[in-house]
This record gives C-alpha cells, structure tokens and sequence, in this order.
C-alpha cells in the first residue's frame, strides 16, 4: 500500500506543482495587494515543477 502511494505521488507531483503555479499567477493578476507574492510563488513553482521533470526524464 505505501509503495502504491509512493509511486503515485512521483509520477503526480509535477503536474500538481505545475497546475498551483499556474493557479496562483492566474489568482495573482485579479489582486492587487499581495500580487508579487502570489506571482512569485507561482513562478518559483512552475520552474520547480520544469526542474523536476527534467531530472526525471
């Protein structure tokens, strides 16, 4: 049961790091206070999601 869970957040963990990203610059550009933050969280996660998938393969 651990392995199956193991495995499941490998193969899910750069798309759903890539999908928050995304959100939170999406969320980002209809604040106004806040904004950097949101927007440089999200393109600190979607560079981590790119980094990640290319080290996978």
């Amino acid at each position: 049961m651990a392995k199956k869970f193991v495995e499941l957040i490998k193969n899910w963990f750069t798309p759903i790091l890539f999908i928050v990203g995304m959100a939170l610059v999406a969320y980002s550009a209809f604040l106004f206070n806040l904004i950097l933050g949101y927007l440089a969280l999200g393109i600190i996660l979607i560079t981590i999601a790119y980094l990640t998938e290319k080290e996978m393969g």
